[in-house]
């Protein structure tokens, strides 16, 4: 198909423009030299960079390198038109060495490319937002190789983050203190505030109370006035900027999920014109440094949350935070010293991004939160980091001065500030108490019951650091890595390079044992704002986990190339994918589907080199199930029962909910009896079966579930060496005794009395 092209004096409006507004000459620059990259990394004769106008739904092209009328003519494609329009409808590379031959293509002519057959088209994607597309071609007859290909798609991915970022500072660069007194009603005496827990443990250290909110009060509409500056602009800026990158250097081998919190636009707005040039010429005319980069800030905050646009609103937030950064580094007196590296516990109104980071560097053994909840992705950081969290609703705790000694006990629900002697006393013995216990631990490589039968005990993780953990307790594998963390802790989703970067990093921590992949679980107590736009009346019966990877068939087929790229890179036969929330046998075939049709694709990048195939199993949460176990066992690779969910649909009942959490009984003869459907029918076809919810931790019901022929538990790896050592103390026959006792009752009281029985029969 021919097709002219369109004459360059007029262009197609830049993607992202609300209103058309754009600086064009940086943004052409910044352009020009990303195409320039691709062309001289690849060495391509042809590249090309085309951006998309939702609006329009069209792609124009945008920089090119070996156009060579490019500038006096262009190239616009509507969504789906082209190989190139193709490839970004569909959200898809595509690689041809015949492109004539492919359907669809376009010959323009103004730009033939009748001797260029080798063809490569990649689309920038951004989560749901579709930025643009890369186009590389090279004369016939000289092909891009598989990893010149995969190389490729890792820059595109990288370079649709950079132009997302920089359509937000560009747009919006077209766009035209409250201090309390310290310690005023602390008397020097032990004091006891009560809060409610959000995670476990406690600790004992100096408290610091994070600067944040105070500096924020500064971005407000009316300041009566501004804090002195002790340092310039330029001093400020820089200052942030070695922060910035001391921190990164921290997280990436900390919590390298975390990563892209550090936004790529933080880093572009310290060394953009329109942002920290115009602080600059205020400076320059006589504006105070504080309120220089309090007046810039303030506008691009209420122009980015006023945008109809969601990743463009989504950038107030890291105005606001770096504003708060430059603010501290000008007005501190000494923001070099090192008084947060002693371990610490923090005293906030709430926490921005950049101080979840804090958190995520190690040195914060506690927080309070002063005023309402802690979001998602905080709760989650703060519970897989292990770190003590309440909520103490006592706004004078802002009051109290640095370096002041607290405890935390989230058990207990109460901190305590300056405790005194008696106080001091017990908690130094529960510390002692509590080392003691970790020294007399000793764990084996294996695990086997009394009678020498084989358990293997697996561990659950959230993050890459709970690997440590993990290999600390001598877990024999990972069981379940719930992949949603890495969702959750952005403000976009993940792309599908930053995936596979964070997959690889746990194959490469965990290189010689199993690991499963739980695909996104989304949905129900696990939000993610920007993937869920509408509150749901009942989420934990909504769109959620499989259903919602179901519907947005793109998210589910960028989450599993990642993983299997993942593993095509290590060459591991020992990684499996496993699918949540399944509950009929057309959710799990759909599920395989999808990562057949990923394999393909994979397949298709490394020629002739062969593609490991994971294990795909399904996670049992949904009853629906139990009815067709015996053909759901026949289509998966093995079962893994989330007993969190399946008690709580089996029963009907919230356990979150105080009204009715104690309905929420786990041995509830209806449970006890699914489980031993479910294990019996994977027995019977030779599928493995474990488990890898809380019940799996819990001394009462592990003889049960080694009784109905479990071999395999998966639980925290805090827990691994307590559930070693209670199963080493009794035998399989009594185990299946106890199953038989147990299965036998219709009662929850009867059960309850086997329980008892069992306990003190086997362990005294």
């Amino acid at each position: 198909m021919n097709k002219t092209a369109a004459p360059a004096t007029s262009p197609a409006p830049a993607p992202g423009a609300e209103g058309g507004a754009l600086p064009p000459d940086a943004k052409r620059q910044f352009l020009d030299q990303a195409a320039g990259t691709f062309h001289e990394s690849f060495g391509c004769d042809r590249c090309g960079l085309y951006l998309y106008d939702d609006e329009t739904r069209e792609l124009a092209l945008r920089a090119a390198r070996g156009y060579e009328m490019f500038g006096k003519a262009s190239i616009v494609l509507k969504l789906g038109e082209g190989l190139v329009g193709r490839a970004l409808a569909e959200r898809r590379a595509i690689y041809t060495e015949a492109a004539a031959t492919m359907p669809g293509y376009i010959r323009h002519h103004n730009f033939p490319d009748d001797h260029l057959q080798t063809f490569l088209a990649i689309p920038l994607l951004s989560g749901k937002e579709r930025i643009g597309v890369v186009s590389m071609q090279r004369k016939s007859g000289t092909p891009f190789q598989a990893e010149e290909i995969s190389s490729a798609r890792l820059k595109a991915a990288e370079l649709a983050a950079a132009i997302q970022n920089a359509n937000a500072l560009l747009i919006a660069g077209g766009a035209a203190g409250r201090h309390s007194e310290p310690g005023k009603f602390f008397t020097g005496a032990e004091t006891v505030f009560n809060g409610n827990a959000v995670s476990n443990g406690w600790a004992m250290a100096e408290c610091r109370r994070f600067s944040a909110n105070g500096l924020c009060d500064l971005l407000a509409e009316k300041v009566a006035a501004y804090p002195e500056a002790r340092r310039s602009l330029p001093e400020t800026v820089a200052l942030v900027e070695k922060r910035m990158a001391a921190i990164s250097k921290t997280l990436d081998e900390r919590l390298p999920e975390a990563a892209s919190m550090l936004f790529e636009s933080t880093t572009m707005m310290l060394h953009d014109e329109n942002f920290i040039g115009r602080m600059e010429k205020l400076v320059a005319d006589g504006t105070p440094v504080a309120e220089a980069i309090c007046s810039v800030s303030r506008e691009f905050i209420a122009f980015f949350r006023q945008s109809n646009t969601e990743y463009i609103k989504e950038k107030a937030q890291d105005v606001e935070d770096l504003a708060v950064r430059l603010l501290e580094c000008a007005t501190q007196a000494s923001p070099d010293d090192n008084s947060d590296a002693a371990p610490h516990i923090v005293i906030a109104e709430r926490l921005l991004p950049y101080d979840v980071l804090r958190i995520a560097q190690g040195n914060v053994c506690g927080i309070v939160l002063v005023s309402g909840g802690s979001t998602a992705h905080v709760t989650l950081l703060v519970r897989s980091l292990k770190i003590p969290m309440m909520i103490v609703p006592e706004r004078d705790l802002l009051t109290l001065p640095d370096r002041e000694l607290v405890i935390i006990d989230c058990a207990n629900g109460r901190f305590i500030v300056r405790p005194g002697a008696d106080t001091l006393k017990q908690y130094e013995q529960r510390l002692a108490a509590e080392r003691g216990e970790r020294a007399g631990v000793s764990i084996q490589n294996q695990t086997h019951t009394q009678d020498g039968v084989r358990i293997t005990l697996l561990a659950n993780i959230n993050i890459i650091a709970d690997i440590a953990g993990a290999i600390d307790a001598k877990a024999e594998g990972i069981g379940l890595y719930r992949t949603e963390f890495p969702f959750i802790m952005r403000q976009t989703l993940p792309g599908e390079a930053d995936q596979q970067a964070i997959y690889s990093r746990i194959l490469e921590r965990m290189p010689d044992k199993p690991v499963v992949f739980r695909t996104l679980d989304a949905g129900g107590d696990k939000v993610i704002p920007y993937l869920f736009k509408t509150q749901e009346e009942n989420p934990a019966l909504g769109l959620r986990s499989i259903r919602f990877s179901l519907k947005y068939p793109y998210i589910l087929d960028q989450q599993l190339r990642a993983i299997l790229r993942a593993i095509q890179k290590h060459r591991r036969r020992d990684v499996s994918i496993m699918f949540p929330m399944v509950s009929s046998l057309e959710e799990f075939e759909a599920a395989k589907a999808h990562v057949a049709s990923c394999i393909e694709s994979v397949h298709a990048e490394l020629g002739d080199v062969e593609v490991i195939a994971p294990k795909i199993g399904t996670m049992i949460e949904i009853p629906s199930v139990v009815g067709i176990i015996d053909r759901l066992a026949e289509i998966s690779d093995f079962f893994s029962i989330g007993t969190n969910d399946f008690v709580q649909y089996m029963l009907a009942v919230d356990r979150g909910n105080p009204n009715v959490s104690e309905l929420s009984v786990t041995h509830h003869p209806a449970v006890l009896r699914a489980l031993k459907l479910i294990a019996a029918a994977a027995i019977r076809h030779g599928k493995p079966v474990s488990i890898c919810g809380e019940m799996g931790r819990e001394p009462r019901y592990i003889p049960f579930l080694v009784g109905i022929g479990l071999r395999t538990l998966s639980l925290e790896p805090s827990h691994i060496p307590t559930a070693q050592q209670l199963i080493s103390r009794f035998t399989v026959a009594q185990c299946e005794q106890y199953a038989r006792d147990l299965l036998a009752c219709d009662y929850i009281a009867d059960i309850e009395g086997v329980i008892d029985a069992f306990e003190t029969d086997v362990f005294g």
